[in-house]
């Protein structure tokens, strides 16, 4: 933390200004690293030619590894730190804030760069950041090594000898400081010299390197007007600028100099945007037509209804509470109304039908996160595997499209085992590509986590079974999922474009595709023979259900022969049914027309009455429809129990 012995207010010295700097690490007598605990997070403490040094390592850690250096009082407004650690970025220090930037503390900062980049393999171009005289440091390295530095980031910076410690703290131990190790003979000479960080801002002007810098207006320990302010003036001049964010008034107990920290999470999303690093050169995000309707709703009328519409990934916690916490930080103030609609194993062909019932039903969206890259592989084996994929997915985006042309939506392509070995071999998965036809197609921004994580296991940074270890992924692929998601989301709110209504082309991509998916009533079939229609559907038989197709109204046949029918107006229709063990094969026709088949039993319905969608016909001619349907025997598999019936 900063520390200025004293103050000069009026022409008159003052007491000092209270020291806060924490008690000093215990520099390790060796290099051997020590392990201890920091904010959570691990803190690995070592020493560098005598110095305490320490890297704090984030439970995952982030593509490439990227991490911001801290130059200056470590513990001290650690907000922006801790909640980069918090999104996968290691934090590095070197203690020696009392040589002030000198070349000799730039010597030990030479040196610990080569260290953590050779020991522990964190990325080659850090941000740097800086407290009070840690600007010294901070902006004299980059000075340096531009090619070596990400973005800077700093607190209330030292940008000037002359401003402190001279003017503040004349004949001060800080000044001396200042003269040893600068080599100064006299006060004259640290006037004179041409190396302050206001005197190297062409280099970083030219390096074209992104500053921020957090300021107090009336800090008279280091005065924003002959530090910070001084050096934005002269940045503009030189065709560059770095960005400012002020207080009006700091602690007057010190001098100004203190404050709450304002924008912690604007800060680090500047942090992470510059320092992020890319395995491959570039993002698994495509923003497309971005996502500026919702921005601007959530930062005018400060109220936003978002959506997450998937399968068990998203119904389960993990990135879905991440992302609820980002969009409260991100737009403090704003009223959000989050709706979760995930239901476990269900693909983008039931989303279609249940879109309306589950999402718009409570009233107009202003961002949908849809997700069934995953589920939609339930259909594999299946001829018509990827067109379901397509015409499930592009039913859900036309049908958003038509209900409120404002509505953002982002696809999310989520990860399973059987993509990284297809990817491997230069493929893209049936399910990934019909996806992102469709977010091509209609402008939808998308994020291939699928590829990310592919790429990245490729890459040695984790592994599916000893880190994700599941379809449904461990904390650490959790993790994984929201650092990513964040990094879209920050990329698609920086961008400059307009509100405007999207535009829905004329025709689908696939004439079949439910865009006007819906539920119907089981209680508007007729039974025809042996069904029954039970309001409150439970198979009390110690099999496992799912929450929302048990304890429902539920058409249920046990028999072969046992039949029902039911009108209905469109092009297509289909059962979702509850496929447990004794679930069999059906036979159905449509209009009276030759009869068709299909088995209800799946390869989980041994263990669980799985919700699944089974499509009867989607090529019918508009209009009005009769479907009929009859179990047929099949052994002891004749049970059919429909929760919904599907309609388009």
């Amino acid at each position: 933390m900063p520390l200025i012995a004293a103050v000069v207010i009026a022409g008159v010295l003052a007491d000092a200004v209270p020291e806060k700097k924490p008690a000093p690490a215990a520099t390790p007598a060796t290099d051997a690293a020590s392990v201890s605990k920091w904010n959570g997070f691990t803190k690995r403490s070592f020493a560098v030619d005598g110095h305490a040094a320490f890297v704090v390592v984030p439970q995952i850690a982030a593509p490439g590894k990227p991490w911001v250096w801290r130059t200056s009082f470590p513990d001290f407004h650690a907000e922006v730190d801790r909640e980069l650690a918090r999104n996968g970025w290691h934090i590095g220090f070197v203690d020696c804030v009392d040589m002030l930037g000198s070349d000799s503390a730039l010597d030990l900062m030479d040196k610990f760069y080569e260290k953590v980049r050779q020991e522990r393999g964190l990325a080659a171009k850090p941000a740097i950041e800086a407290v009070s005289r840690g600007g010294l440091h901070a902006y004299r390295y980059a000075a340096r090594h531009p090619e070596r530095i990400a973005c800077i980031y700093a607190d209330t910076p030292v940008m000037d000898l002359k401003s402190w410690p001279m003017k503040a703290t004349n004949g001060s131990k800080q000044l001396e400081d200042a003269m040893k190790f600068y080599g100064f003979k006299s006060g004259q000479e640290l006037k004179e010299y041409k190396g302050n960080p206001l005197d190297l801002l062409p280099v970083l002007a030219k390096a074209k390197i992104p500053m921020r810098n957090v300021i107090s207006l009336d800090d008279k320990v280091v005065p924003a007007e002959d530090n910070t302010l001084e050096a934005r003036r002269r940045l503009r001049n030189l065709g560059w600028d770095m960005d400012v964010v002020s207080v009006k008034n700091g602690d007057p107990a010190a001098g100004g100099h203190h404050f709450p920290l304002p924008e912690v999470s604007q800060s680090s999303r500047f942090i992470m945007k510059r320092s992020s690093v890319l395995p491959n050169g570039a993002e698994y995000f495509h923003l497309r037509d971005g996502l500026a309707n919702c921005k601007a709703k959530f930062e005018t009328a400060k109220t936003g209804r978002v959506a997450f519409l998937g399968g068990s990934i998203t119904h389960n916690g993990g990135w879905r509470d991440e992302l609820m916490r980002y969009f409260q930080q991100r737009f403090p103030g704003t009223r959000f109304e989050f709706i979760p609609a995930g239901i476990g194993s269900l693909g983008s062909v039931p989303h279609a039908f249940r879109l309306e019932r589950d999402v718009l039903a409570r009233g107009p969206v202003d961002l949908i996160f849809v997700e069934a890259a995953v589920n939609d592989h339930n259909y594999d084996g299946s001829p018509d595997a990827a067109a379901l994929a397509l015409r499930g997915m592009e039913g859900v985006v036309r049908h958003l499209r038509m209900a409120n042309p404002m509505t953002d939506i982002v696809e999310m392509h989520f990860a399973h085992n059987i993509h990284i070995p297809e990817y491997n071999e230069g493929r893209v998965p049936y399910t990934v590509a019909a996806h992102e036809k469709v977010a091509e197609y209609y402008g939808c921004p998308s994020l291939n986590l699928s590829r990310e994580v592919a790429e990245r296991i490729a890459a040695g940074e984790f592994t599916w079974a000893g880190d994700f270890r599941d379809l449904h992924p461990s904390p650490y692929g959790q993790r994984v999922y929201a650092n990513s998601m964040t990094c879209m989301l920050d990329s698609a709110f920086a961008a400059e474009t307009e509100t405007k209504a999207h535009l829905l082309p004329d025709k689908p991509l696939d004439e079949r595709s439910y865009a006007r998916g819906r539920y119907g009533k089981v209680s508007d079939a007729r039974i025809v023979k042996g069904f029954k229609l039970e309001q409150n559907w439970n198979p009390h038989d110690g099999v496992g259900t799912r929450e929302g197709f048990v304890n429902v109204p539920a058409l249920v046949g046990s028999q072969p022969g046992d039949e029902f029918e039911f009108d209905f107006e469109g092009t297509a229709c289909g059962l979702f049914v509850a496929a447990g063990p004794k679930s069999g094969t059906i036979e159905y026709s449509i209009d009276g027309a030759a009869s068709g088949k299909a088995n209800t039993y799946t390869q989980w319905s041994g263990g669980l009455y799985l919700p699944w969608a089974v499509v009867l016909s989607d090529s019918l001619k508009p209009g009005k429809h009769t479907v009929k349907v009859r179990i047929e025997p099949n052994n002891d598999r004749t049970k059919l129990v429909v929760i919904h019936l599907l309609l388009n």
